[in-house]
């Protein structure tokens, strides 16, 4: 028996741990490059989300077609159901379609065009670095990823070659369909540790194709690959809401029910995917891709009639149960998603919404201090400045976290319109609080109260400028830069009405009424502070209409 010299056990681990990092680093790399080409698309793909399950699975199939991982879909349904996105009836649909999405990259790889990778890497670079033309950048990126996956394999099946003139060896993977358990968990807990499925499997295709190993102790592997992969959202729902840990067991419960259906039928299996697979005179390769994407198909044909029942389990395991009360926190900025920059903005665009919606609302609360001198209002909306402070330091680090990978133009204008909305918006909470509240805390601290026509001129205005904010709200929401358009032109007659204001407000003085001599400082700082806040409004205006 040839024994395993301590450099050659050196030398091909190296190579193994070269290969799949090669493998890993590849697929990423095709990820980020579709993702690209697909753009907002992508985003606008989960907005078609409807309660069918069969819209989900196909949606969910062609979502992790794009990003080139199961794991990372369901890391965002995660984070889209704990941030109320989606249902988990919805979710579950999308589980079913991105476990039948991850058989794409393996049918890929059972080509094996291994000999031609450099020239993928080298036609793929050319794209990347000399084409000006950004969706041909974008392909060229994913022509190297492929490129680096095959260059991958190559590295594995050069590094493994050596491991056929040792019996242990092979005597090992040979006990791997006499204890296909052992197999399973194995695959499981590999797939679990290098957080990709496909590359679990291709390792399994490269020592088939080397004849180290046949196609019943590859389908061990196949369904350990696919429990193990379940690890990644397992970890991701572990912070997150009772709901969002649904979805992660939804995934987990989805393959580890197939996989207990296959087992005891494994001899079937493998001859269904013999059958499946001679027509075309398949290689062991293809055999094995073959079998996963059976195994996937059939899985979810069994779970999609009954999508019901599989969520009422779900929900039975995992009950509502009371929570106490939390602090004002964020919704919707998921870290999970910040490798896909077009969900991740989505999600801070979310964010922003939520924090305009809160401006608003103290905006329009603003003028019933002034109007009933309510102290205990005043108090409540200086407590919500603190929570739109909180919302403008997480959206900023998000978007900062975001701007760290690679953007496309678009993308990058999108993630700095979005950081100068915010910060025009904390802009508007702050002279809220720190102006008008305190301004109305003088007015009720000295028991001050203006001229009826001092106060209906305020009234005024502050209706003018709540009307413009809402409206760039609306527009900043669903990013329209022609209503953002239509309300710039608003923005100038609210200079022209302060105008009118101060001159009113003199007026007044001269006439000698008391109230308004009482309230004059008051009353002419509530008049800049409203005409602040509608600068603050006209520069979001801007930025949504592209002028900026």
């Amino acid at each position: 028996m040839e024994v395993m010299t301590p450099g050659a056990f050196l030398r091909i681990c190296i190579g193994l741990f070269g290969g799949v990092g090669l493998f890993i680093y590849g697929m990423k790399t095709v990820g980020w490059g579709l993702q690209k080409v697909a753009g907002r698309r992508l985003r606008n793909i989960l907005g078609t989300l409807t309660n069918t399950p069969i819209k989900g699975t196909v949606i969910g199939a062609l979502m992790t077609a794009t990003i080139q991982s199961s794991s990372a879909t369901t890391v965002m349904l995660v984070g889209f159901v704990n941030a109320s996105l989606m249902t988990l009836s919805q979710a579950i649909g999308v589980v079913y379609g991105a476990n039948i999405g991850t058989t794409f990259t393996v049918q890929l790889i059972a080509f094996n065009v291994s000999n031609y990778s450099l020239l993928l890497v080298g036609i793929g670079v050319m794209l990347l670095v000399f084409k000006r033309n950004r969706i041909v950048q974008y392909l060229g990126q994913s022509l190297l990823g492929f490129g680096l996956i095959f260059l991958g394999i190559k590295v594995l099946m050069d590094s493994t070659e050596p491991l056929r003139s040792y019996p242990l060896f092979l005597n090992s993977l040979v006990s791997m369909e006499a204890y296909p358990i052992v197999a399973i968990a194995i695959s499981a807990v590999f797939t679990g540790i290098i957080h990709s499925s496909a590359a679990a499997i291709g390792i399994s295709m490269v020592l088939a194709s080397q004849g180290m190993m046949d196609l019943p102790a590859a389908i061990p592997i196949l369904l350990g690959a696919d429990i193990g992969t379940c690890s990644t959202a397992i970890l991701s729902s572990l912070g997150s809401s009772r709901e969002g840990k649904r979805v992660a067991v939804a995934h987990l419960l989805f393959n580890l029910i197939g996989a207990l259906l296959v087992y005891p039928f494994m001899d079937l299996f493998r001859e269904a995917i013999l059958w499946m697979s001679d027509p075309f005179a398949a290689g062991i390769s293809r055999q094995i891709a073959n079998g996963h994407m059976l195994f996937k198909v059939l899985n979810t044909m069994i779970f999609l009639p009954f999508t019901v029942p599989f969520r009422k389990i779900i929900t039975f395991m995992i009950p509502i149960v009371p929570e106490l009360e939390r602090t004002f926190e964020v919704r919707y900025l998921d870290e999970q998603v910040l490798d896909t920059p077009e969900i991740a903005l989505g999600q801070a665009g979310k964010e922003a919404e939520r924090m305009g919606n809160r401006v608003l609302e103290m905006f329009r609360q603003t003028i019933l201090v002034f109007q009933n001198g309510d102290d205990f209002l005043r108090e409540e909306i200086k407590k919500m400045d603190n929570e739109i402070d909180y919302l403008d330091d997480a959206i900023t680090r998000y978007l900062i976290s975001v701007a760290q990978g690679s953007l496309t133009e678009d993308q990058s204008r999108r993630e700095i319109s979005l950081l100068n909305i915010v910060d025009n918006l904390e802009h508007v909470g702050d002279l809220i609080d720190k102006s008008l509240m305190e301004l109305a805390r003088k007015k009720i601290d000295f028991g001050l109260h203006f001229s009826s026509g001092g106060e209906q001129d305020i009234i005024l205005m502050h209706g003018q400028i709540y009307a413009n904010l809402q409206k760039v709200v609306s527009a900043f929401v669903h990013w329209n830069a022609e209503q953002a358009k239509e309300v710039l032109h608003q923005f100038p007659r609210i200079d022209k009405l302060e105008s009118d204001l101060r001159k009113a407000h003199i007026q007044r003085l001269h006439n000698g009424l008391q109230e308004t001599i009482d309230t004059s400082s008051i009353h002419l700082d509530v008049i800049s502070s409203l005409k602040q806040i509608n600068t603050h409004a006209e520069s979001i205006a801007k930025e949504v209409a592209g002028e900026n």
